[in-house]
């Protein structure tokens, strides 16, 4: 039993209980945090928990609004942590997770994105799998994360499939991550931010910026941005980059087909290309690299492992969109090959820019994004290593 403290009161959340042991009177009761000095914060059949929560606030000789904050998300851990049974019990929508206020989103015409014909079959397949997934189906949830990324959704379907799948998976990283996005990318950054915040609060992350979407390794030093002085590879990946940038310039110009369109629907304007020279999880370097072979040669005498390699190339007029890598168990390298300027990127709270010959190293489990203001081409070689203080044990591709 956790015990909080709330407004110079203690609180004991009875987590995890449908019926908790402490017997109420009532059938209907499924759950109930005891409040010490105070009555008891019951939860029944049919209760939608946002009104009750502000009910509760009212009716107590506290400040409403200070209630309500401290409350509410031991509230959502407190349902969440026994939602498989409970769910179907309450009566939920998507902004209990954010702020209890009801989620419209007004958007003007020239903001709106062609919706697919067929994008509600879509959206239900994907939810049934999650719901499936809900009653241990590991298949089910395997096959959403295969499908999520092939989805062409408009940023309205998006927001609507993520709104409905937090209800059936509320705990899940990745799909409280996307729900987070889908509102900041329809201009409702408020909103995100408090689910986020939420979130931290019931222990998904510990940080509202940093959130990983597949695993998450408490423990690991945590930082936006590091030093690529502290990695003596780093120096020596610089000094192969002339060599890299004239390979780069023969392969743009004689075989540009082998670059292909990013895949993931992050970009908006502009065009972004990518052409991966060492895949995860494998210890070879790709076919396409063969055009490639003193770029590979330096990356072979570095004296580093590398978990993959990708050139990734953005035209001017690219906006990649903010989002978040899969695990905080790696860092990520970027080899500046060609840019001229203009083009900038944002990782956790602060903006840098790339310096051709040079090299930046950040966390991308940490929220980022990228803007092409500048008139050329910018070409990086992305580069990830597994986080120095993870166990040799742990680095496994997932």
């Amino acid at each position: 039993m956790e015990r909080v403290l709330l407004f110079g009161l203690s609180a004991l959340c009875c987590l995890g209980a449908i019926f908790c042991a402490r017997a109420k009177e009532s059938a209907t009761l499924i759950t109930f945090i005891p409040v010490t000095g105070q009555k008891d914060l019951e939860f029944r059949e049919g209760d939608n928990p946002c009104k009750v929560l502000k009910k509760y606030c009212k009716s107590i000789p506290v400040q409403q609004d200070s209630c309500f904050s401290q409350l509410h998300p031991h509230v959502i851990k407190h349902l969440t942590t026994s939602w498989e049974t409970i769910n179907t019990k309450l009566k939920v929508s998507e902004d209990f997770f954010i702020d209890c206020q009801p989620l419209t989103i007004d958007i003007a015409a020239d903001q709106l994105h062609v919706t697919s014909s067929n994008s509600s079959a879509v959206i239900d397949e994907m939810l049934t799998l999650l719901r499936k997934a809900l009653q241990r189906d590991v298949q089910a949830l395997q096959l959403f994360n295969a499908k999520r990324n092939e989805l062409k959704l408009s940023d309205e379907d998006r927001l609507e499939m993520y709104r409905k799948a937090i209800l059936i998976l509320p705990n899940n990283l990745f799909i409280v991550d996307q729900l987070g996005l889908s509102l900041m990318y329809l201009n409702e950054e408020m909103k995100a931010r408090k689910l986020f915040d939420n979130a931290v609060r019931r222990d998904l992350w510990e940080n509202p910026m940093q959130r990983p979407v597949s695993k998450y390794v408490r423990g690991l030093t945590s930082k936006p941005w590091h030093d690529t002085a502290n990695h003596p590879f780093i120096a020596r990946l610089e000094n192969g980059i002339p060599d890299m940038k004239k390979e780069l310039i023969i392969n743009l110009k004689e075989r540009p087909s082998i670059f292909t369109d990013e895949q993931e629907n992050l970009h908006v304007g502009g065009q972004w290309t990518e052409l991966r020279l060492k895949s995860s999880g494998q210890s070879v370097f790709t076919k396409q690299a063969a055009f490639f072979p003193k770029t590979v040669q330096h990356f072979q005498e570095c004296g580093q492992e590398f978990i993959s390699v990708k050139i990734s190339a953005i035209q001017p007029g690219t906006y990649i969109r903010p989002h978040t890598g899969p695990t905080n168990e790696r860092l990520r390298i970027h080899l500046t090959i060609l840019h001229t300027g203009g083009a900038k990127l944002r990782v956790g709270n602060e903006w840098r820019t790339w310096e051709e010959g040079k090299a930046v190293m950040f966390d991308d489990s940490w929220e980022h994004e990228v803007m092409h203001l500048g008139k050329d081409i910018r070409v990086v070689i992305i580069c990830d290593i597994w986080h120095p203080e993870l166990p040799e044990s742990q680095r496994v591709i997932h």
